[in-house]
């Protein structure tokens, strides 16, 4: 996924200095030609999704790798974050998946 960023409508940042763990990052603008979404979309950290899924780090790079986890998306030259909506829907995914099929 691509994101274009112009000038007066960047990422915004809200981070507590202490805990990097509840940084976030909004794009608050308009979804991309193609998509239904409307609102504003959030990016986790690593720690965020960490504790989300209950996944180690190693783990979610495999996953990532053999096309099984939503892929991270570049910020900046030095820090990546996962699209919210992605993690939840794979985090939906697998708790639909561990569910018994019901037969009637």
């Amino acid at each position: 996924m691509q994101t274009d960023f112009t000038p007066d409508s960047g990422p915004q940042s809200t981070c507590a200095p202490a805990n990097h763990s509840e940084c976030e990052l909004r794009l608050d603008r308009p979804a991309p030609a193609g998509t239904h979404r409307t609102s504003s979309m959030r990016l986790l950290r690593l720690p965020q999704v960490i504790h989300r899924t209950g996944l180690k780090k190693t783990t979610i790079y495999e996953l990532q790798k053999d096309g099984a986890f939503p892929m991270r998306i570049q910020i900046t030259p030095h820090s990546v974050g996962w699209v919210e909506e992605e993690v939840n829907a794979w985090i939906a995914g697998r708790v639909a998946a561990s569910k018994p099929l019901r037969i009637r």
